[in-house]
This record gives structure tokens, C-alpha cells and sequence, in this order.
């Protein structure tokens, strides 16, 4: 298997960030609001997480973050370093990752750019996303967010009751 290792830039306008797997959401049409129809309540953005079929959290705010996608799971000093943290699970199925804003769900496009995907084994992925506040003190203020991922055997129970937070007031 393949490490799974990229960094991303990424600017957005929403106030979160989603990934998902093409397969796994090809029945989406082209142009469609994916947002409005199954992502804008709390209680449907927890089915999907449950599903693990597409996964997202909210930022807190627009802005430049710096995805930093890594194997396994975070060492001891990244755990210290970065201690706003959740976890998710990911059922990743063909071999594309895709990670993209929010407000993109409002017109969905299958025409991710290339920088914002991952080429990576089918399975589930358990995932640890971690962050901090920037030097600057202001969220989105080319913010670093660590996404380990961690192939599993079978999607986890996820309590989540509505749209993670990876960000504190």
C-alpha cells in the first residue's frame, strides 16, 4: 500500500470543509445543490458522517488553510502542537479522495481540481483531523489542518448529532 502524503492550499469561501470519495457520490448530477437537498441540517450532515459515505466540518470562518494529509495516525508532539481535534470515518470507494468548501455543494461539480485530490487504496479510513489557532490569532489566517488517515476494517460508530467543529470561540 501506498503512504498517503500531500499538502494542499486552500481557499474558501464557505466555513468548512468536506471530503469525500468520487464513487462513492457519483450519483450526485451535475450542477445539483447537494447542499440544500442533504447537507444543510445538522441531522443530515450526521447521517452522512454515520454512512461515512461524505464527510465535513466546519472552520469557523472562510479563509487559506494548509491540508496536510497524512498516514496513520498523529505522533505525540502533533497531538500537543495541534489540540483542536475530531474524529470521522471515511468509506472510500475507487481510488479518488476529493476535499473541497462547503459552499461547493451548493452547485456540485465533478470537476475537482487535480491539487485537491488523493489517489488512494479503496477502504475505510478512520480520520483524525487536527488544528490550531494561526500565529496571527485569526482562523482561516493560512491555517494548518492535519488529516490523518488510518485504514480500517469497518466503519466505527460515530455519535455525531450535528456538524463537527474543528475550531474553538
Amino acid at each position: 500500500m501506498k503512504k498517503i502524503y500531500k499538502d494542499i492550499k486552500i481557499f474558501i469561501d464557505g466555513i468548512g470543509l468536506v471530503l469525500y470519495s468520487d464513487e462513492a457520490m457519483n450519483y450526485v448530477k451535475e450542477g445539483e445543490n447537494f447542499f440544500e437537498k442533504e447537507f444543510s441540517t445538522p441531522n443530515k450532515v450526521a447521517e452522512h458522517i454515520q454512512k461515512g459515505d461524505i464527510v465535513g466540518f466546519c472552520t469557523g470562518t472562510s479563509g487559506e488553510f494548509n491540508v496536510k494529509v497524512r498516514d496513520g495516525y498523529p505522533n505525540n508532539d502533533i497531538n500537543e502542537k495541534f489540540p483542536i481535534s475530531i474524529r470521522l470515518a471515511l468509506d472510500v470507494k475507487g481510488n479518488t479522495l476529493s476535499i473541497i468548501d462547503l459552499s461547493w455543494l451548493m452547485e456540485w461539480s465533478n470537476d475537482v481540481p487535480t491539487e485537491q485530490q488523493i489517489i488512494l487504496e479503496e477502504g475505510v479510513y478512520h480520520l483524525t483531523i487536527l488544528t490550531r489557532k494561526p500565529d496571527s490569532g485569526i482562523w482561516g489566517d493560512n491555517q494548518d489542518i492535519y488529516i490523518y488517515m488510518n485504514k480500517i476494517d469497518k466503519m466505527p460508530l460515530l455519535n455525531w448529532n450535528g456538524v463537527p467543529q474543528l475550531f474553538v470561540d
